[in-house]
């Protein structure tokens, strides 16, 4: 997708509009010595989730086992799927990813048991309220799989998450359409941009609701641009034009082996594919994905200018974890 793309990418699911109005987007900000914050705002509660088996069709009497199934009073349905469960050693090294950056290629989930997955689910709402029981669900990862990995003879599609996305961020899948587009015009699958670059949009997100304006894939990348190298191991946003936000944290550990698969059966593709059965987003790593420079104001529509100049008026350096 070039930069000139339409600005309808994002825009299905990400416009939001709140009474307020952008003319008094300066008074919802603070500050303190710890520096600015957004006043006014507060993230979502966490729900409980329902687990369940759950696949394509009903699973036969031999596939049950590898089906968790607990309940608590949220009513969602979450199956999980635990057949690649367990400690197993010695289990061949998979070829064909030398491409990838050394940690992401090296370095496998410690999410190894259906009870390690079933515990962070429970705790932490993984889909939003649109999806309908059963119709996505999470998977737990072979000992010898790493992020950067490929479908392979998967039967069904899938996408790699890291945990700390939802436990921490609070994001939902399916993402909402607008940082898909961007995850679409990076190149990027969800755990190949670094869990900072996700602070960002989710903040970015949570500014604009609470300022009346309209989120889009253009606007935010007005403000930032990619440069990745083989060096590195995930794609960061790199601030332009104005530097809007400062790091969720500066050094964020213990993300990259706390990772998992969303498993897409045939009934859930909607939420994931396009009209054209075409994925909204990258849903695998992308080779050496291209460096994309921030958008310029003359490639945005009126609608978008109107909303990036109110943004102008903010301060620099917002801290983003009181908006999420």
């Amino acid at each position: 997708m070039s930069s000139s793309a339409s600005n309808s990418d994002g825009l299905s699911g990400g416009a939001v509009r709140y009474s307020g109005g952008a003319g008094s987007v300066s008074a919802l900000f603070e500050s303190s010595e710890s520096g600015t914050s957004l006043g006014g705002v507060s993230s979502g509660a966490s729900s409980l989730i329902l687990l369940s088996g759950s696949s394509e069709a009903d699973p036969p009497v031999a596939e049950a086992a590898e089906q968790v199934a607990a309940s608590d009073e949220s009513g969602d349905i979450i199956g999980i799927d635990v057949g690649d469960e367990g400690d197993e050693v010695n289990l061949p090294e998979i070829s064909g990813y030398d491409w990838a950056p050394y940690e992401p290629r090296t370095l496998v989930t410690r999410f190894r048991w259906g009870n390690d997955l079933g515990d962070l689910v429970e705790r932490t709402r993984i889909f939003s309220e649109e999806v309908e029981d059963g119709h996505l669900r999470v998977k737990i990862c072979a000992g010898n799989e790493t992020v950067c990995h490929g479908k392979r003879e998967a039967k069904l599609d899938f996408f790699y998450v890291y945990a700390c996305l939802f436990h921490d961020l609070g994001l939902n899948v399916p993402f909402a359409d607008w940082q898909m587009a961007i995850l679409r015009q990076i190149q990027c699958a969800p755990t190949q941009i670094h869990p900072n670059a996700w602070a960002s949009m989710q903040a970015f997100d949570a500014l604009c609701r609470a300022a009346g304006l309209t989120p889009t894939m253009p606007l935010f990348l007005h403000f930032y641009k990619t440069r990745p190298t083989a060096s590195k191991g995930w794609v960061s946003f790199l601030g332009a034009n104005k530097s809007l936000f400062t790091l969720y944290l500066a050094s964020y550990k213990g993300f990259k082996t706390g990772f998992f698969k969303v498993a897409i059966p045939r009934k859930g593709r909607r939420y994931i594919f396009d009209e054209q059965d075409r994925p909204k987003f990258p849903l695998y790593w992308t080779a050496f994905p291209p460096p994309t420079d921030a958008w310029a104001e003359e490639q945005l529509t009126p609608a978008e200018r109107a909303d990036l100049a109110v943004l102008k008026t903010l301060p620099d350096k917002i801290h983003p974890r009181p908006l999420i």
